[in-house]
């Protein structure tokens, strides 16, 4: 049983800070959200600075970048905005490949509009995801989000990637960290490294740091 991943973010963000950093690391964390692919393409530069050296086993050619998918089943031409940061981090040179190969079989809840107490845990999740059968067996992967909270969601992905690929080294990047027990941050680009912590027993993830 897979009971912690490692993770690895470049920004931070704040979702209540009063702060004029606080709200424009909202601003910022709304776009990528959105997709916007600018926003996204602007920390390419900032990723190739010796302060992310830390990220390079995260985000490198060697390196197979499967997207998070969202939290329903993707409609076509729908946006998939971790697809959207996978496609462009491949591109840079962050990723030998883009393999969207997790799927929502069934809808969770939105955890990002969801109380913290009605989030969808790490088992629900897990039973809407699927990983179809495929013959690329690739020995580093990389899940990519636009937002990482606590967890639940790229670690349900992980477990499943681990069972369709047990011989692969499962790590995730964010593009955005949430701050939330941070009353205002103090900066917004802090590339960073920790891991997801999942106990079996309570069913929940501990985000670290």
């Amino acid at each position: 049983m897979l009971s912690e991943l490692p993770y690895a973010a470049f920004a931070n963000y704040s979702p209540r800070g009063a702060s004029d950093l606080s709200q424009r690391s909202r601003a910022i964390c709304g776009s990528i959200k959105a997709g916007k692919a600018s926003t996204i393409e602007s920390a390419l530069p900032h990723l190739r600075s010796p302060a992310a050296a830390a990220l390079i086993p995260f985000l490198n050619p060697g390196v197979m970048l499967v997207p998070v998918p969202r939290s329903a089943p993707l409609a076509d031409g729908a946006l998939w905005p971790a697809k959207v940061i996978a496609d462009i981090l491949a591109a840079g040179g962050f990723g030998g490949a883009v393999l969207p190969c997790i799927e929502r079989s069934s809808a969770v809840r939105k955890s990002s509009s969801s109380p913290a107490k009605e989030r969808p845990s790490v088992a629900e999740h897990y039973e809407s995801l699927a990983v179809p059968p495929r013959l690329i067996r690739p020995a580093q992967i990389t899940l990519v989000d636009d937002v990482l909270t606590q967890g639940r969601t790229v670690f349900a992905c992980a477990m499943r990637l681990a069972e369709a690929f047990p011989d692969a080294q499962i790590r995730c990047f964010a593009m955005v960290r949430t701050q939330g027990f941070v009353e205002n941050i103090e900066q917004i680009i802090e590339p960073c490294t920790g891991v997801v912590h999942f106990y079996e027993n309570s069913g929940k993830t501990f985000r670290e740091p």
